[in-house]
């Protein structure tokens, strides 16, 4: 009888040994599980963070593509008054020319 008690005795201390060994198991787990949780959160932080920032910044392109257009469309515009300038200043400077013969053709 002292063998089959000492015996169970063994199997009951092992036992509480596994179940201390997997306590410590299942709280090392929920340890990592709790740090990985907030390595998530500040992934999908960054992740919100640098998507609003594309965003933005896509804002902004597409603002500044409008504004070269409007400066292009300025630029040509101011291209045609200066040729509109170039031929009122041509067709004046024929004018004059031809109101005061050269002195060479005297």
């Amino acid at each position: 009888m002292d063998r089959f008690a000492t015996g169970l005795q063994e199997k009951i201390q092992k036992l509480i040994n596994q179940y201390t060994e997997a306590k410590a198991k299942l709280e090392e787990a929920e340890l990592q599980v709790l740090e990985l949780t907030e390595e998530n959160v500040q992934l999908i932080s960054q992740i919100d963070s640098g998507n609003n920032q594309q965003a933005g910044l896509a804002q902004e392109n597409q603002s500044l593509k409008q504004r070269v257009e409007e400066l292009e469309r300025q630029l040509a515009d101011m291209k045609d008054a200066m040729d509109g300038f170039q031929d009122i200043a041509s067709d004046a400077i024929s004018k004059i020319d031809s109101m005061f013969p050269d002195e060479e053709q005297e």
